[in-house]
C-alpha cells in the first residue's frame, strides 16, 4: 500500500475518533442537562405537592411520611437554625428554636405596624369583649339546635381514608368505620359541646412540623420552611358540621357574602377562573390598544397575622351568633400548638391570631375576613369597565391583583388597600409587590404607603408567566426547558 493511502486512511480513522469523541461528549452533556431538568421536575412536583397540602390542611399519612423520609434521605437536615439574633446548633436547641418562631408569629406584637388604626382597634375590641361577656345571648334557630345523627353522617360521609392523624392519634378510618354506636357517641359528645360551649382541648390544639421548601433556600433561616400542622379528626369533624350549619344559614338568608372577584376557596372558582379573568381584562385592552395597569400584592403571612376580634366581629355581622359564636370564639382564643422536629417535642404554646392552620374552618374564615375589602374597592370607581363591569380586583386566597386604566386609578384602589389594612391590622409588602404596565413602556410612580412599588416587565401568577407584552413565546419556553 502505498504511502498516499496510508495516510489518507489514517486521517479517515482520525476523523472517525474524533467524531466518536464528539458524540461521546455530546452524550455526556445532554445526560448531565437530562439530570438537571429531573431534579427540577421533581423539586417543582415536590413545591406543587407541598402546595396543595397547605391549602387543604390534612395529608395523606402515607404520602406525608415517605415525603419526610425522602427529604431526610436526600437533604440534610438542618445543622443550625438563625432566628431573633439567635443561633441553634442541635436538635434540642433548635426545636426550642422553633418553637419560638411559631409562638412569636402567632403572638400579636402591638409595636410591628405604628400606621394601624389603635382607635377602631379598641372600638372592636370593646364591642367583642361586651358581646362574649352576655351570659345569654338570643336563641339562634340555625346553630343552637341540638345535633343529629344524620347531620353528623352527612359530614362523615366526606371523610377520606389514609389522613395524617392529629395529638389524640385517631385517623379518619376509626370514624368512618367505627359505626352506627360511634356515631350516636360522637352525635352525644357534639350536643355535650354544644350546650356546654367548650371545645376540648385536643379538637383545639394541633402539631407543627416544618418542612424545607427546597430550591437552594437557606436552611438556616425559617422563612425557607412550610408549617405543616396536623390537627385532631374529631375536631375537624366538628368544623365541618358547624361550617356546614354556617352554610345553611346563609343559603335559607339569601346571604352568599363571596363577591363574584373572589376566587380562593369558592366552590366552582380557584385558580384557573382568577388566571382566565386576568388574561381575558389583559387581552381586551391590549386589542383595543388602551393602557392598563396592575398591581400585584404581596400580603405578608396573611393567614398566620388575621386579628382575632376583628374577625369575630364579621361573624356576628353575617348572623353567626348566639352558641355556635361562643364555641368558635372560645376554641380560637385558646388555641395551642407544639412543633415537632426530629422525633423531639417542643413545649406547648398559645396562638393569639391567624385563621387556625389545619383546620377545616381556615379557608372560609380568611374569605370572611378579606370579602369586605372588594366591597371597597368598587366602591371607589377606580377599577377597569368592561361593558357593565366593574372589575377593580381579582382576589386569589392571599393574592390580591389590583386593576385600572390610569395610574391615577391604580394609585386609588392601593390607597384603598392601605386603608382597609390598617383598619384590620393586615400587612402588604410593598417592596415585594409590583406594578405591570400594558400599552405604555414608561415608569409609573405608585406608592403602597410610603413605599414606592416597581414596574416590571413580567411576574409569575397562579404559576403562571404574565408579561406586559401579552406575549405567549415566553411562558411556553419554560415549560419546553423543564
Amino acid at each position: 500500500m502505498s504511502n498516499d493511502k496510508l495516510v489518507k486512511r489514517g486521517c479517515q480513522w482520525d476523523k472517525h475518533e474524533t467524531t466518536t469523541i464528539f458524540f461521546i461528549n455530546s452524550i455526556k452533556i445532554r445526560k448531565r442537562e437530562f439530570r438537571k431538568h429531573k431534579r427540577n421536575a421533581e423539586r417543582l412536583w415536590e413545591s406543587e405537592k407541598f402546595a396543595d397540602v397547605q391549602k387543604a390542611a390534612e395529608m395523606d399519612i402515607g404520602q406525608f411520611y415517605r415525603v419526610v423520609r425522602k427529604h431526610r434521605q436526600q437533604k440534610s437536615p438542618a445543622t443550625c437554625l438563625n432566628y431573633d439574633g439567635n443561633t441553634a446548633t442541635n436538635n434540642g436547641d433548635i426545636c426550642k428554636l422553633w418553637s419560638t418562631y411559631f409562638s412569636d408569629l402567632y403572638t400579636p406584637n402591638e409595636h410591628e405596624n405604628d400606621n394601624f388604626d389603635q382607635s377602631f382597634y379598641m372600638d372592636v375590641t370593646e364591642k367583642i369583649r361586651e358581646y362574649s361577656s352576655q351570659s345569654r345571648k338570643p336563641f339562634n334557630a340555625f346553630f343552637d339546635v341540638p345535633y343529629t345523627d344524620d347531620e353528623i353522617y352527612e359530614q362523615i360521609k366526606t371523610l377520606k381514608c389514609g389522613k395524617a392523624p392529629g395529638p389524640d392519634y385517631v385517623c379518619n378510618e376509626h370514624i368512618i368505620y367505627g359505626g352506627n354506636t360511634l356515631l350516636k357517641w360522637i352525635c352525644y359528645i357534639f350536643n355535650i359541646i354544644l350546650k356546654c360551649e367548650y371545645i376540648p382541648l385536643l379538637y383545639r390544639h394541633g402539631i407543627i412540623i416544618p418542612l424545607y421548601k427546597g430550591n437552594n433556600k437557606d436552611k438556616s433561616n425559617p422563612n425557607s420552611y412550610r408549617a405543616i400542622v396536623l390537627t385532631s379528626v374529631f375536631g375537624k369533624l366538628h368544623d365541618k358540621t358547624v361550617l356546614h350549619r354556617i352554610n345553611k344559614m346563609l343559603t335559607a338568608l339569601d346571604n352568599t357574602f363571596h363577591d363574584p372577584l373572589q376566587f380562593g376557596f369558592v366552590p366552582e372558582h380557584g385558580a384557573i377562573s382568577a388566571l382566565y379573568t386576568l388574561k381575558e381584562c389583559i387581552n381586551v385592552f391590549m386589542k383595543s390598544k388602551s393602557k392598563l395597569y396592575v398591581g400585584f400584592l404581596d400580603n405578608e403571612k396573611a393567614f398566620d397575622k388575621i386579628w382575632h376580634d376583628g374577625l369575630f366581629l364579621k361573624l356576628k355581622e353575617i348572623g353567626v351568633t348566639g352558641k355556635l359564636w361562643n364555641i368558635l370564639f372560645m376554641s380560637y382564643k385558646s388555641a395551642s400548638a407544639h412543633v415537632q422536629y426530629n422525633g423531639l417535642t417542643s413545649d406547648n404554646f398559645s396562638i393569639s391570631q391567624g385563621v387556625g392552620q389545619g383546620r377545616v374552618l381556615s379557608s372560609w374564615l380568611f374569605s370572611l375576613y378579606i370579602n369586605d375589602l372588594i366591597l371597597q374597592l368598587i366602591s371607589t370607581n377606580c377599577g377597569i369597565r368592561i361593558g357593565y363591569l366593574n372589575i377593580p380586583a381579582i382576589l386569589l386566597a392571599d393574592d390580591t391583583t389590583l386593576l385600572s386604566a390610569s395610574p391615577k386609578g391604580l394609585q386609588g384602589l392601593l390607597d384603598c388597600v392601605q386603608t382597609y389594612a390598617c383598619k384590620w391590622r393586615l400587612k402588604y409588602n410593598g417592596t415585594k409587590s409590583c406594578v405591570l404596565a400594558f400599552n405604555n413602556n414608561t415608569d409609573v410612580d405608585i406608592k403602597l404607603g410610603n413605599t414606592k412599588i416597581a414596574c416590571k416587565t413580567d411576574t409569575i401568577y397562579a404559576g403562571t408567566l404574565i408579561t406586559n407584552n401579552n406575549k405567549t413565546f415566553e411562558r411556553t419556553k419554560i415549560p419546553l426547558r423543564s
